[in-house]
């Protein structure tokens, strides 16, 4: 009688532990605004962690009701009570996720994208080693609110366990993928691509044409001026020339700036860059809305225009035009053939000037291997754009 009523004691214990474990888990399906409603509730609940691997996320922050934007807030707001919080999304979508990467790293939020290797398509989420949230909803307005997406809840720490080992596992590019230009010089991509604009100075050896263009399209920008009223003295010093000891032929040290700089702005105007009369210039062809390549300031405040060769300088603009159309930014890849065919730049400078923006720093190549079994193939090279630094040490030549 006595080992029955522990038996039935124990059955009762067992009954009442699983019944207690029942009430307390479950799961669901969730839609649309019901989707949003249990996540940003279960966000801001949070109390230890917060795990994310996502296509992509895609905020608008000039939208107050996009609900993305909230979601954002709330991984920024949980970071800042203590929460551990960690997101991956897809390389491939750098661009799409570019202004939510941004805000959460600005935020000290742990975000990262995954490697090239492989395709991250997850849309997951893990919060406090307990709630899962697996879905085909990414986070943009649309899935939320027009799509047709479906997105499994449950409360099940193992499913937790299982869904947060599969994303730490996900290989993750640590430093931060984009170049942390925060304004330039727009300088239209035409500059590049048309056969009478930058390819003339560059086939022409016009140097310090092709240095001066860009510091006038520099002055332009900082102005906001269309007409340029031109200081020969100052801007002949912007170029470095500096004062003769011995005058020559000059009349004084002006008449030498004025006609360093005469010169060099008749030869735009020829070229069809410029419209120049006596002290005044109107810049033509630099300036395009829609396919525009931003020149970083530091490439002036550092002095790269005095120390990169001119094919150098060339082939750097080429690389900020490719990389601001890569979806990969700023990583992008393109045969030479291609960019020979593409840019009027012929393989031997487009080969001498990537050696040289690599020795400066200024990018990163992934050289490709051989194809067999001829051998006479292979992959693009992949390049890379990297941040500007400051130049220890600057030296130039000048053309007298």
């Amino acid at each position: 009688m006595k080992h029955r009523n522990i038996k039935n004691s124990l059955l009762i214990f067992f009954i009442s532990l699983f019944l207690s474990f029942s009430l307390n888990a479950f799961a669901e399906v969730l839609f649309g605004e019901t989707y949003y409603q249990t996540l940003h509730k279960h966000l801001t609940q949070a109390e230890k962690s917060i795990i994310i691997g996502m296509y992509f996320i895609y905020p608008n922050f000039e939208d107050p009701d996009n609900p993305i934007n909230q979601l954002l807030n709330d991984l920024v707001d949980a970071k800042k009570r203590g929460v551990d919080v960690k997101v991956v999304l897809e390389g491939s979508k750098l661009n799409v996720s570019r202004r939510a990467y941004q805000k959460l790293r600005q935020n000290e939020v742990k975000v990262y994208f995954d490697t090239p290797e492989q395709l991250l398509h997850i849309k997951g989420i893990v919060i406090d080693d307990r709630y899962v949230f697996v879905g085909s909803a990414n986070w943009s307005k649309s899935a939320m609110e027009k799509n047709y997406e479906a997105t499994h809840f449950a409360d099940s720490p193992q499913d937790a366990k299982t869904l947060t080992k599969y994303i730490k596992e996900i290989p993750i590019q640590e430093e931060d993928v984009f170049v942390p230009y925060t304004s330039g010089v727009s300088l239209s991509a035409d500059f590049l691509l048309s056969p009478k604009l930058g390819r003339r100075l560059l086939k022409s050896h016009g140097d310090k044409q092709f240095d001066l263009y860009l510091l006038l399209c520099k002055i332009q920008q900082e102005t906001g001026k269309t007409q340029i009223t031109i200081d020969y003295d100052s801007l002949a010093k912007q170029m470095g020339y500096t004062e003769l000891e011995d005058l020559g032929k000059y009349r004084n040290q002006h008449h030498y700036f004025w006609q360093r700089i005469h010169h060099l702005l008749t030869f735009l105007k020829r070229y069809g860059l410029i419209d120049y009369q006596e002290g005044e210039i109107t810049l033509k062809n630099n300036v395009s809305k829609s396919s525009a390549i931003i020149i970083p300031f530091e490439f002036w405040d550092y002095k790269y225009s005095n120390s990169l060769s001119m094919v150098a300088q060339y082939m750097y603009l080429i690389c900020l035009n490719e990389a601001s159309r890569s979806t990969k930014y700023p990583v992008w890849f393109r045969s030479q053939k291609d960019m020979v065919k593409l840019y009027g730049i012929s393989e031997r400078s487009i080969t001498n000037a990537v050696s040289e923006l690599e020795e400066k720093g200024i990018i990163e190549v992934t050289r490709s291997q051989l194809i067999p079994p001829d051998f006479s193939d292979r992959k693009p090279n992949v390049y890379k754009i990297l941040p500007l630094s400051q130049l220890k040490e600057v030296t130039m030549e000048l053309e007298e």
